[in-house]
């Protein structure tokens, strides 16, 4: 593969981050080059540096040369946010990896972005905390990414997003200037709040390269809850029931047939054939957990689930969320193809929302399938397609039930088009749609600020994307 970046950049790149860390290997520019979207874009260059400096050095560089940079993580992006639409240079953070310090007399943990989720949380949990943002793809997602995209997972509904968090950054911009934003202080409104900005700008604004956030004290106690229904209606009914039930509970998923039994035989469980599936969790001190989830069980029971009942164990807990948790990777098994799409509406537009998804892969035949999960306690759905991307008639159906999903879906019922993964390649089409023309161009003057030769993460989202300006590359 030949590089379409100049001798001398590379030469410079090697010299900013070392040989070993610059790679322009066919091989090693093909991993790179997908993420779970059926969208595939090589780099010219892959760079892994190791330091705020290092990567200050790079984006200088870059943006002296007009070189497109695409920051990324461990690449569970499920939006394409990371791939390199225009080549130039994929900077791979997952070297920069450290747990630089915990404060625990203030709750407070500081990290590099190539920490992944799962290790923050197994060495929180030694000293009895926990960082409570919590997706699916945990293992791997690195904080970076999460706050990049600001990801929320299966606890949001009681602890909010990642960038609820966040406390403080130290960020990168384009032209190589580090910045500091936000406040080691519980409180701070001295001036706009640019950590939140950040949060959830996918790549596009800065390279964050240091992370300060809060965490909390483990809770003493869980009581999880699995509810079975017969009816899709009656499992989207039951989500409203239990949300104004008086209670928050730490998680309340949705799953919908064809979900429940790939994860069930995924994980190993014996689950009865139903139409749906509720997974709900409380935590706390022991009394109230016990309390709360028998408050949403008679909520639930209102709408007449076939069977339902409570984890008897710590085991038959962890055993429910491995299935919850593998419900993507167990519809992988379904077709060549699957793709999980990631919309939000509002709670009382469950049930209907639940309904139109059901129904759109009949005006094509059911060539495609749609298998519908998500942590429906915060009305965050993922409808996720099942086809084979090789086959022309099935890759067309795919495109136009993603443009139903968004457009009669979660538009029409007053939602959004992304809850958790970003607007990235796959949903860029449809931001215009959510937003109005002043917001956009509001939006558009904040990336100008940031990065007028428009290197980072350029084709992504609108209006910064490979139709919109600013286009300076």
């Amino acid at each position: 593969m030949t590089s379409n970046i100049a001798l001398n950049i590379v030469r410079q790149l090697v010299d900013i981050v070392g040989a070993d860390n610059v790679n322009t290997n066919p091989a090693e520019i093909y991993c790179y080059s997908r993420d779970s979207t059926p969208f595939q874009h090589f780099a010219d260059i892959i760079v892994r540096p190791m330091s705020t400096d290092e990567v200050s050095k790079v984006l200088k560089l870059a943006n002296l040369n007009h070189v497109p940079v695409y920051p990324r993580g461990s690449g569970t992006s499920a939006a394409g946010s990371p791939l390199p639409v225009k080549g130039g240079i994929v900077l791979d953070l997952t070297r920069m990896n450290r747990i630089l310090s915990f404060d625990q007399e203030n709750l407070q943990v500081v990290l590099e972005p190539g920490v992944i989720c799962d290790d923050l949380n197994e060495f929180l949990q030694k000293y009895g905390y926990f960082f409570p943002p919590d997706p699916a793809s945990s293992s791997a997602a690195t904080l970076g990414g999460m706050v990049a995209n600001n990801s929320a997972g299966n606890r949001a509904i009681k602890y909010g997003k990642t960038k609820d968090w966040i406390m403080w950054l130290e960020a990168v911009l384009p032209n190589g200037e580090i910045i500091h934003t936000g406040s080691k202080t519980l409180k701070s409104v001295s001036g706009y709040d640019l950590t939140k900005l950040l949060c959830g700008s996918e790549g596009t604004l800065a390279v964050f390269t240091k992370i300060g956030m809060r965490v909390q004290p483990l809770p003493e106690a869980y009581r999880t809850a699995m509810f079975l229904f017969d009816d899709l209606d009656k499992a989207g009914k039951a989500i409203v029931k239990a949300r104004g039930a008086g209670v928050v509970p730490c998680a309340m998923e949705f799953l919908d047939r064809l979900t429940v039994r790939t994860s069930a035989e995924y994980a190993g469980l014996d689950i009865m054939d139903c139409e749906a599936m509720l997974l709900v969790e409380t935590d706390g001190v022991e009394s109230a957990a016990e309390k709360e989830l028998k408050i949403i069980v008679k909520a639930v029971e209102e709408m007449n689930p076939k069977y339902w009942k409570m984890a008897e164990d710590e085991k038959e807990r962890a055993s429910l969320w491995v299935a919850r948790k593998s419900a993507y990777a167990a519809l992988a098994r379904c077709a060549v193809t699957t793709t999980m799409e990631d919309m939000t509406v509002p709670i009382s537009k469950i049930p209907e929302a639940l309904k139109r998804i059901q129904k759109i892969p009949e005006r094509f035949g059911r060539i495609i399938q749609i298998a519908t999960f998500g942590h429906a306690g915060d009305g965050n759905l993922h409808p996720t397609f099942l086809y084979d991307e090789r086959i022309p008639e099935q890759r067309e159906a795919f495109f136009k039930g993603l443009s139903a999903i968004y457009n009669e879906v979660a538009l029409d019922l007053w939602g959004s088009i992304s809850g958790e993964h970003g607007v990235g390649l796959i949903r860029k089409d449809f931001v215009e749609k959510e937003h109005g023309p002043i917001e956009m161009a509001l939006m558009k003057g904040i990336k100008l600020i940031f990065d007028p030769n428009n290197i980072l993460n350029p084709g992504k989202g609108k209006p910064w994307g490979s139709t919109g300006e600013p286009e300076a590359i």
